[in-house]
């Protein structure tokens, strides 16, 4: 079990992992690789967002491969490596109705966000925040209005420090679209009037 980070601090993670290493010592080797120190071997990968695991079977070939990984993961291709259980892709929200904003995290990130076939408006919140909570009629009234058009979804930045730490989220509410995969604009603050027209330049 190889597994790619960028030096993240993510205790979780690591506890998952050494437990593993631990418990399956002679049957499992598990290898941490910081990508910044060993960009070739990122880059053999397809620069897979971090942390990643990539599982290998015993003549090095690939069995499955997951990016911003969490605990669960690490015991999924734990099962796979060690039992043959295979892993069962998530079910997607992306077929949903998007009349309303859905809640995405560190793990479903990379299917809502960067795989949507359309631009996506990402709240960055917390239920601590009062400017959150007074954003949150106008962000649900801009998923019922451009339904179809626009995918609304909402990122708690307690409980999903990977995608708040790597798009650089330090005040929220921080509200941002993407296309593509790309970060394309983004306001912060309870700013209804600026979301307004960020999302229909977007949409333009």
């Amino acid at each position: 079990m190889l597994v790619l980070h960028e030096d993240q601090r993510d205790k979780p993670l690591e506890d998952a992992l050494n437990k593993v290493a631990r418990k399956h010592k002679g049957n499992l080797l598990v290898a941490k690789v910081d990508v910044r120190e060993n960009a070739d071997l990122h880059a053999k990968h397809n620069h897979i967002a971090t942390p990643a695991i990539i599982s290998y079977d015993a003549n090095g070939k690939i069995l499955a491969q997951a990016d911003y990984v969490r605990p669960a993961d690490v015991r999924q291709h734990t099962a796979l490596l060690i039992n043959g259980t295979p892993i069962e892709a998530p079910q997607s929200q992306r077929e949903r109705t998007s009349s309303e904003p859905i809640n995405v995290s560190d793990k479903t990130w990379r299917d809502e966000v960067l795989k949507s076939s359309v631009p996506v408006l990402v709240d960055f919140w917390a239920p601590w925040c009062g400017p959150c909570r007074s954003i949150a009629p106008y962000v649900e009234q801009l998923a019922k209005e451009y339904a179809g058009r626009l995918k609304v979804v909402k990122l708690n930045t307690d409980n999903n420090p990977v995608i708040s730490r790597r798009h650089g989220i330090q005040g929220i509410p921080t509200l941002a679209i993407f296309e593509n995969g790309q970060q394309v604009n983004r306001i912060s603050g309870a700013n209804p009037a600026g979301l307004k027209r960020m999302v229909e330049q977007a949409l333009a």
